[in-house]
């Protein structure tokens, strides 16, 4: 039934990349071949990031294409990169899964779990800022050799400390900062990250002032 009530109240998409057929689309999202997807990855999820429980609460998802979909005589995907993202509530972690699919020329499908929560960063930065958070942690809190992230929250752009101003959204370079709230062996830390373009790409700077709850 959650299957079900994840992928069944579908919104509408946005699209970042050509346009295909929505509709086709559609119809692969309802299957039962991709309900089973949504399944097994969320299998895949700890307890402390998909927390189970009887007033589990979404209120849908939304799909956002990065490389256009195409699609075969059977109806299955064999090309095309999307996000899906489940908002979830209820059970004591109120967050987002992120999920990346990406499909292949023998009508497979990929799957990437991405950091939850509310990150600007791609898929390369989350494994940086991963690294970084879990470095800061354990070297301030040792004694827990492992950690997940609960959830990530954008905080904004420009950086709290050093305060430095917003450039504004016509910037090319424009910094930001979040929030990555790590659990372990039963504690939870806030971590700050920061954010910084440059010419060469994002840097992501060691964190600082983490709190532990």
């Amino acid at each position: 039934m959650l299957v079900a009530t994840l992928t069944m109240t579908l919104q509408p998409m946005a699209s970042q990349a050509q346009a295909f057929d929505q509709n086709a689309f559609q119809t692969f999202t309802q299957s039962s071949f991709y309900q089973r997807l949504i399944t097994r990855t969320l299998a895949a999820l700890p307890q402390t990031v998909f927390q189970r429980c009887p007033s589990l609460v979404s209120q849908g998802s939304k799909v956002v294409t990065l490389k256009s979909v195409t699609f075969g005589a059977d109806g299955f995907p064999n090309a095309g990169v999307w996000r899906q993202e489940f908002p979830i509530s209820g059970c004591g972690n109120d967050t987002t899964l992120n999920f990346y699919f990406f499909a292949t020329s023998d009508e497979k499908i990929n799957t990437l779990v991405a950091a939850p929560g509310t990150t600007h960063a791609n898929t390369v930065l989350q494994s940086d800022a991963r690294k970084y958070a879990t470095i800061a942690v354990l070297a301030a809190h040792k004694g827990c050799e492992t950690l997940d992230i609960k959830s990530t929250r954008f905080e904004g752009y420009g950086l709290a400390n050093p305060p430095t101003p917003d450039p504004g959204s016509g910037s090319h370079l424009r910094p930001w900062w979040e929030t990555w709230t790590m659990v372990g062996c039963g504690q939870t830390y806030d971590v700050p990250i920061d954010f910084l373009p440059d010419a060469t790409g994002v840097q992501v700077i060691q964190p600082r002032g983490i709190v532990q709850r």
